[in-house]
């Protein structure tokens, strides 16, 4: 009995691990979450919270970024793209010293972006790894939402 529920739970943690995992697959991960909890949150209070969590925390975040990525595209092309045909059409060097300040603020966009994909990538890791373990992890914020959705039963 006891050897069952041991393997119970390693079972719930590693399903919880995957979820988590799956933030490594954008769109599949996202998929993998909310399958894993539709069909699996009456298996136990650790997998339904966990698969949840991974659930809200993939599909925020990648709204974030992809809007960010949005809006970045779009002042490139509204902002940066004319001012650069301009200076290669002969426009002067009037014009490549208005490009340069949005070149720095672009670039300096696309680190923040890159370093926002990096901290997505590095809580994921340390969700599933904290989970396998069978510690409780939680995300920033969308821990603690999490916890108002699903009570501990």
């Amino acid at each position: 009995m006891t050897e069952r529920k041991l393997l119970s739970e390693s079972e719930d943690r590693l399903l919880a691990s995957l979820a988590h995992l799956g933030a490594f697959l954008p769109l599949a991960g996202l998929l993998l979450a909310l399958i894993l909890w539709i069909t699996q949150q009456g298996r136990s209070a650790l997998l339904r919270f966990q698969a949840l969590q991974a659930l809200l925390f993939q599909g925020i975040a990648l709204a974030l970024y992809y809007l960010a990525s949005f809006v970045l595209a779009g002042v490139y092309f509204v902002f940066f793209f004319p001012f650069i045909l301009i200076s290669e059409s002969g426009g002067g060097e009037e014009a490549a010293w208005v490009v340069i300040p949005f070149l720095v603020i672009f670039f300096g966009m696309v680190v923040l972006m890159v370093l926002a994909a990096a901290g997505y990538y590095l809580l994921a890791a340390l969700a599933a790894v904290n989970t396998l373990r069978g510690r409780d992890y939680r995300y920033p914020l969308v821990g603690r939402w999490t916890e108002k959705l699903t009570p501990r039963r």
